[in-house]
C-alpha cells in the first residue's frame, strides 16, 4: 500500500478552508515549495477542488469536515471494528483478502478510493471527501435456501 501520509497531512492542514502559504507548508513539512506543489497535483487528482494566489498561498475551495475513527465508534456497539483507511484501493477488496482476520460486522471506510468499482465491476471516480465509501463484512449463519 502507498503512502499517503503527506498529503493526507496536507489536507488536514488545508481542511479550515484558509489560505496557507507555499513557503509555511513547505516549512512546516521540512520539503521546498516545489515538493508542496507536487502534493497539491496529488491533491487535485484525488478531485479536491484548490485555488492557488500568488503571495496567499494554497486553499480549498470549500472546507472539509475529514472522518475521525473515535467520532465514528462513538456510534458503534464495539462488537465489530471499524477500519478507516483514508486512501485505499477498494474498501471491498481491502475485505475480501482480510477474510480470514475479520470478525462479522467489520467495515472498512475510506474518504477516497484510487480503484473504485460500481455495479458490474465498473471502474467510477468519486473526489476524496465527497461521499461514504463503506464496505461491510458480514457472515451469515445460514445460506439463501435456508430461508
Amino acid at each position: 500500500m502507498k503512502n499517503f501520509n503527506q498529503p493526507l497531512k496536507l489536507i488536514e492542514l488545508l481542511a479550515d478552508g484558509k489560505f496557507h502559504s507555499g513557503e509555511a507548508l513547505g516549512d512546516y513539512f521540512g520539503i521546498s515549495r516545489m515538493a508542496i506543489n507536487k502534493q497539491i497535483k496529488i491533491l487535485r487528482s484525488w478531485g479536491i477542488h484548490l485555488t492557488s494566489t500568488p503571495h496567499k498561498g494554497y486553499c480549498l475551495d470549500r472546507p472539509l469536515q475529514l472522518l475521525k475513527l473515535a467520532q465514528i465508534n462513538t456510534y458503534c456497539d464495539g462488537n465489530a471494528p471499524v477500519l478507516l483507511i483514508p486512501v485505499i484501493d477498494s474498501t471491498n477488496q481491502y475485505l475480501l483478502n482480510q477474510i480470514p482476520q475479520l470478525t462479522s460486522g467489520t467495515a472498512c471506510v475510506a474518504e477516497y478510493q484510487t480503484n473504485g468499482r460500481g455495479r458490474r465491476g465498473r471502474q467510477w471516480f468519486s473526489p476524496f471527501g465527497s461521499n461514504l465509501y463503506l464496505s461491510l463484512y458480514w457472515c451469515f449463519n445460514q445460506g439463501p435456501a435456508a430461508t
